[in-house]
């Protein structure tokens, strides 16, 4: 007599629990214990929060920046008014910089009361819109409408300006009141800007640590050579569509009963994205030096 169709069932849903606890674990840990009192770096894209990041991770801070890919996914989240998985996902890190934390800031600041914050600036508007055109012209991202008013360019040049100078007073009027919990720093100053670094995180020792302020995630930087520009221009392009019509599906069109399979092919995606973020940061900018030689 052949099996069952409990035993059958049984065993074609088994291995896809099993892979689900797997992947759940992966991609969500334990959080840690011995996080520090958070930062959170509230300045817009070009304003060296990668910088800043790799500073704050250099101080022995577990940060969560753009090169996480979950960001990504973070952005999307918040552009429909979901931040339920933001919030989660704060008790794993003390250092947050780049999308979408500049947005978040009050909810963080309640969440957190004894959070430092910090907003990054350039030493003028026309330098930041410099950075903001290379920037923004290495392809078009919905997400930009959101925080800048248009995701290209050229003849936004006023717009995107103008959510720079919003974004300023808006940070500036929130922490008005707060100013034990607020400090500026100009990116553009460079080693100085460890002074209010160490005003605002845990310097070892309370010293301001010897060695240079990170310059990170410069035009220079992007440039891999031709194969490695051209690799990332399309993975770049294929991620980004991917994640818009993933979101819109499941924000506006997923039916509710698929919510949890859709929740767990986020896990997968973000899973697969964090090792090609770790490649990517950590192992082609030592292979590509040799190829582009």
């Amino acid at each position: 007599m052949g099996p069952t169709r409990s035993v059958i069932l049984t065993w074609a849903i088994l291995p896809a629990l099993v892979v689900l606890l797997l992947a759940t674990i992966i991609a969500q840990p334990p959080a840690p214990q011995d996080l520090k009192p958070k930062v959170f770096v509230l300045g817009l894209s070009k304003t060296g929060t990668t910088s800043i990041g790799d500073a704050l991770e250099r101080l022995g801070y577990r940060r969560l920046g753009w090169r996480d890919i979950r960001s990504r996914h973070m952005v999307h989240t918040w552009a429909n008014g979901d931040l339920e998985s933001i919030k989660g996902l704060t008790r794993y890190y003390d250092a947050f910089e780049d999308l979408p934390w500049p947005f978040v800031y009050r909810e963080m600041a309640e969440m957190y009361p004894d959070a430092k914050f910090i907003l990054s600036l350039r030493k003028d508007e026309d330098r930041w819109l410099r950075s903001m055109r290379t920037h923004v012209g290495r392809g078009k991202w919905l997400p930009y409408t959101y925080f800048y008013g248009a995701d290209t360019y050229e003849g936004n040049e006023d717009i995107i300006r103008q959510s720079y100078r919003n974004h300023t007073e808006n940070v500036r009027a929130y922490f008005s009141d707060k100013p034990d919990r607020y400090m500026e720093l100009n990116i553009d100053d460079g080693d100085a800007n460890w002074n209010i670094l160490c005003q605002m995180a845990q310097c070892p020792g309370n010293k301001i640590p010897s060695l240079a302020f990170p310059k990170s995630n410069t035009v220079a930087n992007w440039d891999m050579g031709v194969v490695g520009n051209n690799l990332h221009w399309f993975w770049g392009w294929l991620v980004t569509r991917v994640e818009e019509q993933a979101s819109d599906y499941y924000y506006r069109h997923g039916k509710t009963l698929w919510r949890p399979f859709l929740h767990f092919c986020w896990s997968i995606y973000d899973f697969v994205e964090a090792i090609y973020s770790e490649i990517y940061f950590r192992v082609i900018p030592l292979a590509f030096p040799i190829i582009k030689a």
